[in-house]
């Protein structure tokens, strides 16, 4: 969707010309005129930066394509994982949890949820997290996905039987 709007038209206000596109579908990028090409440079620019482990810099890379693109899980994701890399699990965990909600059965971001909450000691919470991954990831293009959740499951429960043993 291609909407450019035109802030010099003084036929009603601000929010009355910009309302109806947004109800509509219409994204920032959208309403200023960006283009898919544009879009696809940054992402690569952004993964880029993400695999020269320069985080600070993918972060805000992927944080502006969010901010113009609000409706792409992709740059979510890659926002979600900035985060997460940044140790900022709090943060990282809303926008997983976002991409979650825009596509229930993806388990994908569930599972990385379920890494920062474990980072951030939340045992309980990932282990429900993680069970859900697992059963959401019958399909045979899951099974490296189920095989991690099962991993991470299982060292939680290795660990919680050890200390109350000691």
């Amino acid at each position: 969707m291609s909407v450019v709007f035109n802030s010099n038209d003084e036929s009603g206000s601000l929010v009355e010309d910009i309302l109806p596109l947004i109800l509509n579908g219409a994204t920032l990028g959208d309403l200023l005129g960006f283009e898919d090409c544009s879009y696809e440079a940054l992402y690569a620019l952004g993964h880029g930066f993400y695999g020269q482990t320069k985080y600070q810099d993918a972060m805000k890379i992927f944080g502006y394509l969010v901010m113009h693109n609000h409706l792409e899980s992709r740059y979510i994701s890659a926002f979600a994982s900035s985060l997460q890399m940044l140790k900022r699990y709090e943060e990282a965990i809303t926008y997983y949890s976002l991409v979650s909600v825009m596509d229930m059965s993806d388990p994908v971001p569930t599972f990385h949820t379920c890494e920062c909450l474990l980072a951030l000691g939340h045992i309980p919470e990932a282990s429900q997290g993680l069970e859900l991954v697992i059963e959401q990831s019958q399909a045979p293009e899951r099974i490296d996905l189920k095989e991690r959740a099962q991993a991470r499951l299982d060292i939680i429960k290795n660990y919680s039987k050890s200390s109350n043993i000691a």
